[in-house]
């Protein structure tokens, strides 16, 4: 195979060499082995590993520098010995994935040497650890509003890394579990390919050396870094939205009680209508220019745009009065002042996303 596997290590119980020979015995890839500062009593384990699954390479640091560290130290050693490498597979060392797991992540990467490979494991079931489920929960949805990715497991070691990627990453700060976190904040618009995984916890993955709330905290100062724009730009796009509100409502009151004449049948019905036409114009104008775009280059107006917020507009304003009607009957006695404020909030963020990934795609 034209990719390496990396299994970085700290202080490793005697299950170690028998997954190196179970992984020697089912794919010819490379094997390199990381000593992360292990305890010196633990060094013949390692030794073990090379004597009994031939082609395994160890490379030890004296002291412990972190999982991110070790996995740099392999991605260095790597991409100096064999130019002409795909990529690599990281897996942990304390059994938790199988070996027929890590051979179908090799594959994955092979086949698309371009992609990040994830195995992902599922979160359910009474067997899964709460440090685990702790970790990953409530992290995707962060990391989804961070990347606008979806990854079904943040904190994976089983990953099939592209030599491309590998060599950029070296460049990345942090050594430790933040690095595996922050390599996802990095991943830009390469593919992304994930697939599921077996879950397995051994001894209820005492193993581990995740610290739920020093690492936790490392890797949320790592998302909020890395959604800063985006929380700049929903910022922005919650400005225009008010400004537009002032709008419809300023020039609403302008014509309703100054341009038409009282007597005029069809008097609120222009005053809304030209007010809301005006006040959506303004809308799409600043969104386009200042919310998703770089904007001066750009003119105001673009058909396909424009056809598709008019699509939007027109959806919303349905959705709006559909869902306020269905839920104030569903609920006899409910004001429906409170029931339309909910449900246009949540239109509200529906038409951020929908303008981000339709609109001014």
């Amino acid at each position: 195979m034209n990719a390496a596997i990396v299994i970085p290590s700290l202080d490793p119980d005697e299950r170690l060499p028998g997954y190196c020979r179970e992984l020697r015995a089912a794919t010819d890839a490379p094997i390199v082995l990381v000593d992360d500062g292990s305890r010196a009593d633990l060094r013949a384990v390692f030794d073990e590993c090379v004597r009994s699954a031939p082609g395994v390479e160890l490379l030890r640091h004296d002291v412990n520098r972190g999982k991110g560290r070790a996995l740099k130290t392999a991605f260095s050693h790597l991409l100096a010995a064999r130019p002409g490498l795909a990529g690599c597979v990281t897996a942990d060392a304390d059994g938790q994935h199988a070996v027929a797991d890590v051979v179908e992540c090799l594959r994955r990467l092979e086949a698309a040497p371009e992609a990040l490979v994830l195995g992902c494991r599922r979160f359910t079931g009474p067997d899964v650890p709460w440090k685990s489920s702790f970790g990953n929960n409530w992290m995707r949805l962060l990391f989804r509003l961070a990347t606008g990715r979806r990854f079904l497991d943040t904190q994976t070691g089983l990953r099939g890394i592209p030599a491309s990627f590998m060599r950029e990453l070296l460049a990345v700060p942090g050594d430790r579990f933040e690095f595996e976190s922050d390599m996802l904040l990095r991943l830009g618009k390469r593919p992304l390919d994930q697939y599921e995984i077996r879950t397995i916890y051994e001894n209820g993955n005492r193993g581990t050396h995740f610290r739920p709330v020093e690492d936790s905290l490392s890797i949320l100062r790592l998302v909020l870094r890395g959604s800063a724009g985006r929380l700049r730009r929903f910022a922005l796009f919650a400005a225009v939205s008010l400004a537009s509100f002032a709008v419809d409502i300023g020039l609403f009151h302008a014509l309703h009680e100054h341009a038409f004449p009282e007597g005029l049948a069809a008097r609120l019905f222009l005053s809304v209508a030209l007010a809301r036409a005006v006040s959506l114009c303004f809308n799409y104008a600043c969104n386009r220019r200042f919310v998703f775009r770089d904007g001066a280059r750009h003119p105001v107006f673009e058909g396909r745009s424009l056809g598709r917020y008019l699509l939007l507009a027109a959806g919303i304003m349905t959705a709006s009065w559909a869902l306020t009607k269905a839920v104030s009957a569903a609920m006899p006695g409910t004001l429906v002042t409170p029931v339309k404020a909910c449900v246009d909030l949540a239109l509200f963020l529906a038409s951020y996303a929908a303008q981000r990934s339709f609109v001014f795609r």
